[in-house]
């Protein structure tokens, strides 16, 4: 047993076991962390940098244009639930696979040229994303159990970057490449399609190992409602939902808000751009502590400090440093996001644990995140300016902090009622 899953109170699980590592390979395995965080974000991003096309093109009044901001992220909490439903049936690399067709296709879609079409596939990749939201941590702890730390770190940095990737290279791709928005919110679909291929080859050999469950899944899910009473899961739950508000956002209103003072398109797009290359570092980072830390709780306010002192410059500057403010609201989003994925894995007992503890928090989560872009600009529009909303959204990092300081209290919990260590909550 690893010294990570002992520190998180946690017991080996069918997947735990090397031979699935063994028999898939690590670098396809690696590869399929990968590719599969890269993927889950990409959309988001692609769709914010040409949204004045999309609302110009389209003559669309602001809460229109705004379905494309969050009407994905309602998917991300709606369809979650989906994920340990289809886990009676398949393994976790065949459930992403045809997630990842879903996301492909819903992709490929916007590339069409009618609002219906661009809508019907941004929430179609919606649902994708959700179930392979909930999927990526329990992947990460299937394979890579002995290395969890390292991995989600990794998984959670790629994720963090991907937005912010996609808004910075949509434009110049539309200029430059494709000469057409549209041709390239299409193309965003080819990454998508590498990551099916590879998760595809990962679900055939995970077949071939033998394992004690009759349909070879990763986990055996359960009800998930001993999860409800216990605060820990609730905390976890909570930290998830207001950083992912957070997140969603800046990702659909900090180039707007930069455009109003001054910036160019494509300077707005690099403002995040640079806030999701410097999540990278703390992505990295937070989950390779935490999982050497007997307690988290230092941790996560600090990570939310981040986010307060990158607030507070926007709020009281220009144009002038925001790059600045971006690196910094960028480290306290990867240190965020991190954390939260890998509290899922460290408060966790078991496998199974880990996969009704990310429908809850995720499902749960992103339908809270998806209150931000809308809160955002209606508080915009409301006020007639960026003070009222960035006010707010700083209010509210009282609320992360305090979920942080329970997620990261060093208790274990399990979804089995019968299976309770010593120093359980709930």
């Amino acid at each position: 047993m690893s010294a990570d899953t002992r520190r998180a109170g946690t017991r080996p699980t069918t997947f735990d076991r090397p031979h699935h590592l063994t028999a898939v390979g690590a670098p396809l395995a690696v590869a399929a962390v990968v590719l599969l965080a890269v993927n889950l974000r990409l959309v988001f991003g692609s769709s914010s940098a040409v949204i004045s096309d999309i609302r110009t093109a389209y003559d669309l009044g602001p809460a229109s244009a705004g379905l494309l901001t969050t009407g994905p992220v309602a998917c991300l909490g709606l369809f979650s639930p989906l994920a340990p439903r289809a886990l009676r049936h398949w393994s976790v690399p065949t459930v992403l696979t045809a997630s990842l067709l879903l996301v492909a296709a819903g992709t490929a879609a916007r590339g069409i040229d009618a609002w219906a079409y661009l809508l019907a596939g941004t929430l179609i990749a919606g649902i994708g994303i959700a179930v392979a939201n909930v999927l990526g941590p329990v992947f990460v702890r299937g394979y890579f159990a002995h290395r969890i730390g390292v991995m989600t770190g990794l998984f959670t940095a790629l994720v963090s970057a991907s937005a912010g990737l996609a808004s910075g290279a949509t434009v110049p791709l539309a200029d430059h490449v494709f000469h057409s928005w549209r041709t390239t919110l299409l193309a965003w679909a080819l990454p998508t399609t590498l990551a099916v291929l590879v998760l595809a080859a990962v679900a055939i050999r995970h077949r071939r190992v033998p394992t004690t469950s009759p349909h070879g899944h990763a986990t055996a899910p359960t009800s998930g409602r001993r999860l409800l009473q216990s605060p820990t899961a609730w905390a976890v739950t909570g930290f998830m939902g207001v950083q992912s508000l957070l997140a969603y956002s800046l990702i659909a209103w900090l180039p707007t808000l930069y455009r109003d003072r001054g910036l160019s398109a494509e300077a707005a797009g690099l403002v995040l751009t640079v806030l999701s290359l410097a999540s990278i570092a703390t992505a990295l980072i937070v989950p390779i502590v935490a999982a050497r830390l007997h307690d988290q709780r230092l941790l996560a306010v600090s990570v939310v400090a981040l986010s307060v002192l990158g607030l507070t410059g926007v709020l009281v500057s220009g144009q002038h440093l925001a790059l600045c403010w971006a690196v910094l609201l960028g480290l306290g989003q990867g240190g965020q996001l991190s954390f939260a994925l890998a509290a899922m894995n460290l408060r966790a007992r078991d496998a199974a644990t880990v996969a009704q503890l990310s429908t809850m928090a995720q499902s749960i989560g992103y339908l809270i995140a998806a209150l931000g872009p809308v809160a955002t600009g209606l508080l915009h529009s409301v006020s007639g300016g960026w003070t009222v909303p960035i006010v707010a959204l700083t209010a509210l990092m009282a609320a992360l902090a305090a979920c942080g300081w329970a997620a990261g209290r060093p208790h274990s919990i399990s979804a089995e009622p019968d299976a309770v260590p010593a120093h359980a909550d709930g």
